[in-house]
């Protein structure tokens, strides 16, 4: 059986529905815009940036604003952005409270 492939069939594929929501987070007095993006209806991705609007990291999926908080905690410290690494700032005094 072999499939028949037509030239003049000019359909396009559909177009992605990308969605974002972007909100701010206060973190230490300072204002970080977080911005999550899903991608027809699936967990997608959120980013963070610092107060000049600067790029601060990217990861997958669509955390709690709770644990980006402490992400954000943890980045601003100096340390590695993770889970492991915002658990550990939650253990030194992070609370996850948006102030």
């Amino acid at each position: 059986m072999s499939e028949v492939i037509r030239l003049d069939d000019h359909r396009k594929a559909p177009e992605p529905a990308v969605v974002h929501v972007d909100r701010v987070m206060t973190v230490f007095g300072r204002d970080y815009p977080v911005r999550r993006t899903s991608m027809n209806g699936r967990v997608g991705w959120f980013s963070v940036r610092d107060p000049r609007g600067q790029m601060m990291f990217v990861k997958t999926g669509d955390l709690q604003d709770a644990q980006i908080v402490d992400m954000i905690g943890a980045w601003v410290d100096g340390y590695n952005v993770g889970r492991r690494e915002a658990a550990r700032a939650a253990v030194r005094g992070g609370t996850g409270d948006i102030v």
